[in-house]
């Protein structure tokens, strides 16, 4: 299975009580269409938020028109999460729409809305990434210090003004989170071009290729690639066929079974499931037949 995690909605969507246009619905929807012609099975719709998360956020993925062949993880009627639409199976010919976060966090106090002690309005996404814009908070990600991140996201077209160590690496790849590199940098002009490839080379050679995670950052169908031509781009950053394809396949889905674990566990160790109602016995266990 292929996955891409990261089809970007406009940036009105990340201002609390935001729309997005039916003509940028249209352009999304053409997007996704095109991702899975290309053999995509999961996309995961971005919404990247400046500052803190708010409930006004979450009422965008109510205007979610439908798309033929495309499986929600949330009711787009009220926008609450179907669970069981994040994991379950899905027909053949269709492909699943997951939501994520990116929350651009550029104070500490930011990260605290995406915390568990933040109200919980995070577990309405199926990924969480955060975009540090500081050595300072990126070491805070890496820490734990927001209990809910699965993905780290740096900006890929600009200068970081700090450098990515192997050390915080390393802790970040021990505590099951990944990196993301998108390429929608790399498809624009020749000096964002540059300084992608500057970015993204020093992720894979911090990371070693391990944990890091393909995404498109499409906002329309023209900028998706199949999965063997990002297979070609891997390999431009000495990233290897096998790494590449892994970053769009057993890595990404790595992260979403952290986020899924995340929201439905506590602590990574209770599964927290609904009780069975009054009477009902089929969560009770069937009496052994006796020997003869």
């Amino acid at each position: 299975m292929f996955y891409d995690l990261n089809i970007a909605l406009p940036e009105s969507a990340g201002r609390a009580g935001g729309q997005v246009s039916n003509q940028n619905w249209t352009h999304i929807a053409q997007t996704i269409e095109q991702a899975r012609t290309y053999g995509y099975n999961v996309v995961a719709l971005n919404q990247t938020i400046h500052g803190k998360l708010t409930s006004e956020h979450i009422n965008v993925w109510k205007s979610v028109p439908s798309i033929s062949g495309a499986v929600y993880s949330w009711d787009r009627e009220t926008g609450a999460r179907i669970s069981s639409n994040v994991a379950g199976r899905v027909p053949r010919d269709h492909i699943r729409v997951l939501r994520r976060l990116t929350l651009v966090v550029s104070d500490a106090s930011h990260g605290l809305s995406i915390s568990s002690s933040g109200g919980g309005l995070a577990n309405e996404y199926d990924v969480v990434a955060v975009r540090p814009t500081s050595e300072k908070l990126l070491l805070a990600a890496i820490g734990g210090s927001w209990d809910t991140v699965d993905l780290i996201s740096l900006d890929m077209a600009s200068r970081w003004g700090f450098f990515v160590k192997h050390k915080p690496a390393g802790q970040a790849l021990a505590s099951g989170h990944a990196f993301e590199i998108s390429y929608a940098p790399a498809l624009t002009d020749s000096l964002t071009r540059q300084q992608w490839v500057s970015n993204a080379s020093s992720i894979v050679r911090i990371t070693r290729g391990k944990g890091i995670v393909w995404t498109s950052g499409a906002t329309k169908p023209f900028d998706m690639r199949t999965p063997y031509d990002i297979a070609a781009l891997g390999e431009a950053l000495q990233l290897n066929s096998d790494l590449s394809k892994r970053a769009l396949s057993t890595h990404a889905r790595a992260v979403l079974m952290h986020a899924f674990t995340r929201a439905s566990t506590l602590k990574a160790v209770i599964s927290v499931r609904s009780a069975p109602e009054a009477g009902d016995n089929s969560a009770e266990p069937k009496p052994k037949k006796p020997r003869v």
